[in-house]
């Protein structure tokens, strides 16, 4: 039945930033799963390289590059090395990010500037990178961006990662409408709270915990794992006539 090569992968490159552990390692191991072929992009080459063990383990094709995002020349290469192996990329899952809880008139400046630099504008230059060779080729191209229900309601505490988010939102949008025309389509995914490394210690603090379980419809935070099939939806021609979309992975979060 026609249906079911809807979410087929196969031949395609997908480069995932902050591939290395957590949401992204989850999404490399999903998109795989359906036959796409992985670029793992992060700054810790142990989790590069298990990343990519792991991958290639599971019978995927798969490249490792460490590199640091947030510097223009190193994430030029990682689509360069992309190429380089397997002659194309079709998918950019922009991933990579980092997230914290400090009240809004104590944040340092250089954690703000950080923190901007890596979910913004890392984010805005993978993307410009992405459509700029996509365009350049004439060939179609897919986006995923990682935003989060910070990016669309408020989330206390988190007002430097809310903003960047709700940037994020703004950029998938915009540039879905403007990069249209070339065939190239942008969505993003907004994870409610997610266990990762970097959110357990919020997820395990008796106050924090408490009112993020309140606050969630299904009164539990989210796996990486369960990202997976929004991912693999948003990657696949399953999304053909969906462009400029947040989809909500938030546990009910904002629909309260």
């Amino acid at each position: 039945m026609k249906h079911q090569a809807l979410f087929n992968l196969d031949g395609r490159v997908a480069i995932i930033t902050g591939g290395g552990r957590g949401i992204g390692k989850a999404i490399g191991q999903g998109l795989a799963a359906w036959g796409a072929r992985i670029v793992i992009a992060d700054i810790d080459p142990m989790l590069v390289k298990k990343a990519e063990s792991e991958l290639k383990a599971a019978g995927a094709e798969a490249l490792g590059i460490c590199a640091d995002i947030t510097d223009l020349d190193a994430l030029r290469g990682v689509f360069d090395r992309c190429i380089e192996h397997f002659g194309h990329f079709d998918i950019l899952v922009n991933n990579a990010g980092m997230s914290a809880r400090i009240p809004a008139q104590d944040y340092p400046d250089p954690d703000f500037d950080f923190m901007v630099d890596l979910n913004l504008g890392a984010v805005f230059r993978g993307m410009r990178e992405a459509a700029r060779r996509w365009i350049d080729q004439e060939r179609p191209g897919n986006i995923i961006n990682l935003a989060s229900f910070a990016g669309v309601v408020a989330d206390p505490m988190s007002a430097p990662y809310a903003a960047t988010k709700g940037a994020v939102v703004q950029l998938t949008r915009t540039c879905a409408v403007e990069w249209a025309a070339h065939q190239i389509r942008v969505n993003a995914i907004g994870p409610g709270y997610i266990r990762t490394e970097m959110t357990a210690h919020t997820l395990d603090s008796p106050a924090a915990g408490e009112v993020i379980r309140a606050k969630t419809a299904l009164g539990r935070p989210g796996t990486p794992d369960e990202l997976v099939g929004a991912a693999v939806y948003l990657a696949s021609d399953a999304s053909s006539y969906t462009t400029g979309h947040i989809l909500m992975v938030d546990g009910g979060w904002t629909a309260m």
